[in-house]
């Protein structure tokens, strides 16, 4: 049987979390999660680039067939939106380009399917990630477990 690869992307201007599970049968497994940290002091169009190029490396090692990112929300500040977006975007782009699935989740739909709790919080969605995938000792940014909650979400949706 051959595995579905899942690429979760928590995207950011400044910290963009990405995760790559490896679905067989019913059972998930991590192949890779981190946070892409851009130099903060870079233009925006730098940032976007050294985020593409760097997922671009991943792709090409992970070979995924399908990538899941959250739905954008709307923000306090409509240039963080108005960022975000570009972020996004890119990103669909790269996709699109790989030929991959794309599939879009709402931050509560992603917090049910990882925690059964719509509202909970990136502490909590952490620790599950932990737990459902068997990560002993983690320790990383919230921008990387919640990338690995939004694979999750892509691979089993509300179903766990």
């Amino acid at each position: 049987m051959t595995p579905t690869i899942m690429m979760g992307i928590d995207p950011g201007s400044y910290a963009t979390g990405f995760a790559f599970l490896s679905l067989t049968g019913n059972k998930a497994s991590v192949l890779d999660y981190e946070v892409i940290r851009p130099q903060k002091n870079k233009e925006l169009i730098f940032r976007i680039g050294h985020i593409i190029d760097e997922l671009e490396k991943l792709i090409a090692l992970h070979k995924p067939t399908v990538f899941c990112m959250e739905k954008a929300f709307f923000a306090k500040n409509a240039n963080s939106a108005l960022v975000l977006g570009h972020i996004r975007g890119a990103v669909m782009s790269l996709g699109f380009r790989h030929n991959l699935a794309f599939l879009e989740k709402d931050p509560r739909s992603i917090k049910l399917s990882v925690t059964g709790n719509g509202a909970a919080s990136k502490e909590q969605v952490a620790n599950m990630m932990s737990r459902l995938l068997g990560i002993q000792n983690m320790d990383c940014a919230f921008d990387a477990s919640d990338a690995l909650a939004i694979a999750w979400a892509g691979l089993f949706g509300n179903n766990r």
